[in-house]
């Protein structure tokens, strides 16, 4: 079931990334586009969702189940230090949710057995390694605002990306739901 919802969400983010970069880049808009890797308010919430979604990673450390109430607070501590402390939060935290999001769908793809996993996972490795490139050098993706705003063609190629990661989502989705329907 977990599987589903992140499979719907992937779907849904993407296709509107995809949408939102064809049609919403432009030089007229660029301004609003090029303050939102420093956003702190929206990179705070984020941030703080992509550290929670993390706990259950630190199981190879330690029981995540023991230690939830701590887990929880240092999540919320860290939020907070991040929000004090970070220039470019929300660039920050993207990047922290791309790369989780890439490697929780893999492992699951790949235990789910479903067919397309495959082009998942490639879909998956890129935006990973993306999101790896944007937590070195956050200015990057202030950077990319403005290379799309000014070129219709890596505009289009973004975009397709961003679609092409939604129907790989999509692909697996269909199958997904079917098996939770029975």
């Amino acid at each position: 079931m977990l599987f589903a919802i992140l499979l719907g969400i992937t779907f849904l983010f993407f296709l509107t990334a995809a949408l939102l970069v064809f049609f919403g880049l432009r030089e007229t808009t660029l301004s609003g586009w090029e303050k939102l890797p420093r956003n702190r308010p929206v990179g705070g919430i984020l941030g703080l969702l992509s550290l929670l979604a993390f706990i259950p990673n630190v199981r190879p450390l330690f029981s995540p189940e023991d230690y939830l109430a701590a887990l929880i607070l240092a999540a919320f501590i860290l939020a907070g230090l991040c929000y004090a402390y970070l220039d470019y939060l929300f660039a920050r935290a993207f990047a922290g949710a791309l790369i989780l999001l890439a490697h929780a769908s893999m492992i699951e793809s790949f235990g789910a057995g479903l067919p397309g996993s495959g082009f998942f996972a490639l879909m998956s490795l890129t935006g990973g390694t993306f999101g790896i490139f944007i937590a070195a050098k956050p200015h990057w993706l202030r950077d990319l605002f403005r290379l799309l705003a000014r070129s219709a063609a890596w505009r289009l190629a973004v975009s397709l990306f961003c679609a092409a990661w939604s129907v790989s989502a999509l692909i697996l989705l269909i199958p997904q739901v079917g098996r939770l329907l029975r």
